[in-house]
């Protein structure tokens, strides 16, 4: 079960501080560890006051504002891994849904990323099958806020 109080999460035995991101300089410091995934401009993305970013430790989480009530989400787990980065994923997700008016969110996974398609399974987002993107061969992912607000996420 999650407690959250403001930035504050309560993930069983553990706490886990969320804080909102508003930094680029910091978001790189951590984004940069992987061209490969991240290839957006960082200063523009946080410049779009919609897009929501939080941070723990050295782990960050993407919402990417696309229209009213749609964010596509983004994760960058530099040293959470297996259950810490589940609990982590779960946590982030409930702080967007209870900070921003979402709907849905979305995920775009490429299919050879197998660990990342793992994680988002395990953390309960569903699939809508793969599409071909500028990116390659992605599978698309997603939850309603409903589910992640009543923890089914």
């Amino acid at each position: 079960m999650t407690v959250v109080f403001g930035g504050l999460c309560l993930i069983s035995k553990d706490i886990v501080l969320l804080t909102r991101l508003v930094d680029s300089a910091q978001c790189r410091e951590v984004t940069d560890n992987y061209p490969q995934y991240f290839t957006f401009d960082v200063e523009n993305w946080f410049s779009c006051d919609d897009n929501y970013a939080v941070i723990s430790e050295d782990n960050i989480g993407f919402a990417e504002y696309k229209k009213p009530g749609v964010y596509w989400v983004h994760f960058c787990f530099n040293s959470a891994r297996g259950r810490e980065a589940i609990n982590l994923t779960r946590d982030m997700l409930l702080k967007l849904v209870k900070e921003r008016p979402v709907s849905v969110v979305v995920g775009l996974i490429e299919v050879n990323n197998r660990k990342a398609r793992w994680l988002i399974r395990k953390v309960g987002l569903r699939s809508l099958g793969e599409i071909t993107t500028e990116n390659g061969l992605c599978e698309m992912f997603y939850s309603s806020s409903e589910e992640i607000s009543n923890g089914y996420v």
